[in-house]
């Protein structure tokens, strides 16, 4: 149990630093480049998240959630690249990022775990990161975003990322994952 507790913990501990800490720039204000940097690198993360779970779920669900959060995260990545491009936006990460290692090291306590000790914990990191996720997108990057075709954007993937989130929850709550 101290172990599982420990997991935790440090889950928790690397998606809020992931999400939270990305929109600390050091003047403390977002431009639209680092808020695509983050995006992309938020979809990113969840892209390789999302293929763990459909490679190392132990149930249908977690492995069927993963194809899905995969294959949806893959296509509006690929939304924030063309609207980068058109803009001529180079994304452009904080200052002081640490979201890849952050990520690796979260990746690395997933690869950890097999079986039904996978499931829990990925459901559990799933749900902490999409919550993240929307808490930023709502609270600090849409209130950031200059360029309209970007708060566009966000405002029409938002919806996405909370179906996301209520469907990890929905599995995690029939799993016994939360």
């Amino acid at each position: 149990m101290m172990r599982n507790r420990w997991f935790e913990g440090v889950c928790l501990a690397v998606v809020a630093a992931t999400i939270v800490s990305l929109p600390t720039h050091a003047a403390g204000v977002l431009d639209d480049a680092t808020i695509l940097a983050i995006y992309d690198q938020a979809n990113a993360a969840d892209i390789v998240t999302g293929r763990l779970g459909a490679k190392y779920g132990a149930s249908e669900e977690v492995r069927a959630l993963g194809r899905m959060v995969a294959t949806d995260h893959i296509a509006v990545q690929q939304m924030g690249r063309d609207l980068a491009t058109r803009l001529k936006l180079f994304p452009t990460p904080p200052d002081n990022d640490t979201s890849v290692a952050d990520h690796a090291r979260a990746v690395a306590l997933l690869q950890s775990k097999t079986g039904a000790a996978f499931d829990k914990a990925y459901l559990q990191y799933e749900v902490a990161f999409h919550q993240s996720v929307v808490d930023a997108i709502k609270g600090t990057l849409l209130p950031a975003i200059k360029n309209d075709e970007l708060r566009k954007l966000m405002n029409s993937v938002l919806p996405g990322f909370e179906q996301h989130l209520a469907a990890t929850r929905a599995v995690a709550r029939k799993m016994g994952a939360l």
